[in-house]
């Protein structure tokens, strides 16, 4: 709003009368606008019903056609309950049945911008053909003010503050004209802020959505290569489905290193951090075990929390035969698999099989590198940090998640999930 147009209006006459300008978006697209203005005779009929207002530049401005609408019971209040004008309006449905302006526009090609009415409503088209008045539900109604001598062509259109609404219902229909009741935006039943249901226990989100494509979530944890540390290392991670760390099998091997320390001894102490192998499986360690003198250290299982069940796996190989667990399918062989368009994934063997190419057969190969849908998915993931590997005195390709992660990394907002699980 310009302090030109408030001026004017605090003079003690105002020689320009004012006008009301509206504006009906219908669903989505880039040409979904109607322009309408009451139809009043401004001009004692010498330049026709349109107006035309805007920047007064060219290209800026838009033709507003006459027909006849009236705002009422508009009120404004810091108390209670929002207020609900109504907008009257000449029978639309009528008028286009008529071959009147209102059709005109929606079956015009606007030259000026080669821009066709491409109005859409849940990507339905909305061409005047099929348009009817339960079309106008939801539409976004703009009402501007401004003055005579701001209209016309040319003329820079300064105007008051504009006003927003929504057609919340139809309230009132017959041959003459069509009624329908305004909301805020802010006023809606049903819609909740910010836009989504709070849901506890579990996030929500799509897992990697965001990173693959935008529209499926917000949740934007790459497949592969998620961090670059200040040496311009890059680095993966990955995780199954219940949290586990997916570590690649050759970092377990082998004599025993900072990280790695083999069989698991009662008699050994035990670093945060270090990884072990016991009863078939491997572990890390959690929570530092220093001995004292008789005390044997705590024994890797899952209920012991000094101790974290880790997965492994290989990359994946024609020539390999691939096995599954016939009473745990967590033990399933867990395989890399770099497809044809550089996506990589963990996958996990559903049944047993050789020479099955990963992510082509779903009853032989399943994702392996999954969420856990909760606040620790998160943090092991966007806050993870990673340990560095001996043999190659880096970590640029495929990282061990450290025990410890980064708390100065903020988590992503918006997913909600839950801290504990509800299997």
């Amino acid at each position: 709003m310009s302090n030109l147009i408030v001026t004017d209006a605090q003079d003690l006459e105002i020689a320009s009368g004012i006008v009301e300008l509206y504006e009906i978006k219908i669903g989505t697209g880039s040409n979904n606008t109607l322009y309408f203005h009451a139809g009043k005779d401004l001009d004692n009929g010498t330049a026709g019903n349109d107006l035309l207002f805007g920047t007064g530049t060219e290209g800026g401005q838009q033709t507003y056609i006459a027909m006849p609408i009236f705002l009422e019971g508009l009120e404004k209040s810091a108390e209670g309950a929002q207020n609900r004008p109504t907008l009257t309006f000449a029978n639309v449905e009528s008028i286009i049945k008529n071959s009147s302006v209102f059709k005109t526009k929606m079956d015009e090609v606007d030259g000026s911008n080669n821009l066709t009415w491409d109005a859409k409503i849940d990507g339905i088209p909305v061409p005047s053909s099929t348009f009817n008045m339960d079309n106008l539900i939801g539409a976004r109604v703009t009402r501007r003010k401004t003055l005579e001598k701001y209209t016309g062509d040319g003329v820079t259109g300064y105007e008051f503050q504009k006003e927003l609404f929504l057609i919340d219902r139809i309230s009132n229909k017959n041959n003459l004209f069509i009624e329908v009741e305004l909301a805020s935006p802010v006023d809606l039943g049903g819609v909740r802020l910010p836009r989504r249901q709070v849901v506890g226990k579990y996030c929500s989100w799509i897992y990697q959505g965001g990173a693959t494509d935008p529209s499926k979530s917000a949740c934007i944890w790459k497949t592969q290569q998620q961090f670059e540390d200040s040496n311009g290392d890059i680095f993966s991670f990955y995780f199954t489905g219940n949290d586990e760390p997916l570590v690649l099998a050759s970092y377990l091997t082998g004599s025993s290193t900072t990280f790695w320390k083999g069989t698991y001894s009662s008699g050994t102490a035990y670093a945060l951090g270090n990884f072990v192998l016991h009863g078939g499986e491997y572990w890390r360690c959690e929570k530092a075990l220093p001995l004292v003198s008789g005390d044997n250290g705590v024994v890797p299982t899952e209920t012991a929390v000094q101790w974290q069940l880790v997965r492994t796996y290989t990359v994946w190989s024609n020539s390999t035969n691939y096995t599954v667990n016939a009473t745990d399918t967590r033990k399933n062989s867990y395989v890399k698999y770099d497809d044809s368009a550089g996506t990589v994934t963990v996958w996990r063997a559903v049944r047993a099989n050789s020479g099955i190419t990963p992510g082509t057969d779903e009853t032989v190969w399943t994702r392996g590198d999954t969420c856990g849908k909760l606040l620790k998915s998160c943090k092991i993931r966007y806050q993870g940090m990673p340990i560095i590997n001996e043999s190659s005195g880096s970590y640029s390709t495929d990282a061990i998640p450290s025990s410890v992660v980064d708390t100065n990394i903020p988590l992503p907002f918006g997913a909600f999930p839950g801290t504990r699980k509800f299997r």
